[in-house]
């Protein structure tokens, strides 16, 4: 009887663990937020929460070198800002960060716009759970469904399930684009001309349900006592959305909130001519100069512990010595020589 009974447990673990070898390869493909949540527990010092701004302006593993804090980049492309406290109320289920650090460029867009895929791989990173409910249902509420069907935002295997047809060997192995969160980017895809609009004071009003979202957030924040920093990224920016953050980091401040505007910024500047990948989003030059200045801000101004010679941190000290040899390739430079 009982060795019938450890045949059909070891039946069960090796079948769940096949299943779940299978499924993570037919899964949707794996974002810097998938490797958040594959991090070990309470690793992180920060965790950066935001749309794809994040994942190519902040360089995680460089910040890393210079001042041995290590970065949770929770991020995913056109990240819906509606989003955002679902994600760090995930995120706390695993990570204990001394700061948040969260971009708001999206809170100035339109809900009903983003298109549903930014739905899937926001909450298709996070495991099955109540907040993952909430999180899709929130989401959903500003979508038109009519031609959609519902289950498969809620059991997304019915989504991917049939993904083998389409499987190449990039989905068996993991992003080497990726270095701990952060993308490198190539050298001027997009070439704007040099920024000249000045970014004013004007301020427009938010829609109803921009407001409301930014007042949940900021309720949560201050419930659970989370030390917690806004940013707006160098990129360009429509006189619309313009005129919104500037609504949004009023009422940030009005709240006692710390609100850092890198377009406003003095003492850093982007060149729009060389620093851009695309129009949105910095290259890897551009992502050195806003690391090099953001990373300093974030040390000199928290308590941020150094795990540089930390075992448990060799990871994030052999993905910088990756990105040095890829920066090699992509631009035929020593990063070395560059940085300093």
């Amino acid at each position: 009887m009982i060795k019938n009974i450890i045949k059909v447990i070891v039946f069960i673990s090796i079948f769940c663990i096949i299943w779940h070898l299978v499924f993570s390869v037919l899964w949707v493909d794996k974002n810097s937020a998938t490797y958040f949540f594959e991090e070990p527990k309470n690793s992180f010092d920060i965790v950066y929460v935001g749309s794809s701004n994040v994942l190519t302006h902040f360089n995680s593993v460089l910040a890393f070198d210079l001042y041995g804090y290590a970065t949770g980049m929770l991020t995913t492309a056109s990240q819906p800002f509606s989003a955002v406290e679902y994600l760090i109320k995930e995120s706390r289920k695993y990570q204990n960060p001394n700061l948040y650090v969260i971009d708001i460029s999206k809170a100035a867009d339109d809900f009903d716009i983003f298109p549903k895929e930014d739905i899937r791989r926001c909450t298709d990173s996070m495991k099955f759970s109540k907040n993952r409910i909430e999180a899709i249902n929130e989401l959903l509420s500003y979508t038109d469904m009519s031609d959609d069907n519902y289950l498969d935002y809620y059991f997304s295997f019915f989504m991917y399930h049939n993904r083998w047809k389409n499987l190449t060997e990039s989905n068996f192995a993991d992003d080497k684009t990726l270095y701990k969160g952060y993308l490198l980017t190539d050298y001027n895809i997009e070439v704007v001309k040099e920024k000249t609009d000045i970014w004013n004071d004007t301020k427009l009003d938010l829609p109803e349900e921009n407001e409301k979202t930014l007042t949940s957030l900021m309720n949560y924040i201050n419930e659970n006592n989370l030390n917690v920093l806004f940013v707006i990224p160098s990129r360009e920016f429509e006189p619309k959305h313009k005129g919104r953050l500037n609504t949004i980091t009023t009422i940030l401040q009005e709240n006692n909130f710390k609100v850092i505007n890198f377009n406003k910024l003095d003492d850093f500047k982007i060149n729009y001519e060389t620093d851009l990948y695309q129009q949105n989003h910095l290259n890897v030059y551009g992502a050195t100069k806003y690391t090099l200045y953001f990373a300093k801000y974030l040390h000199e101004n928290y308590e941020l512990k150094n795990h540089k010679g930390d075992e448990n941190y060799s990871t994030w000290q052999s993905e910088y010595e990756r990105f040095k040899i890829d920066f090699n390739k992509l631009t035929k430079k020593d990063f070395n020589d560059y940085l300093y």
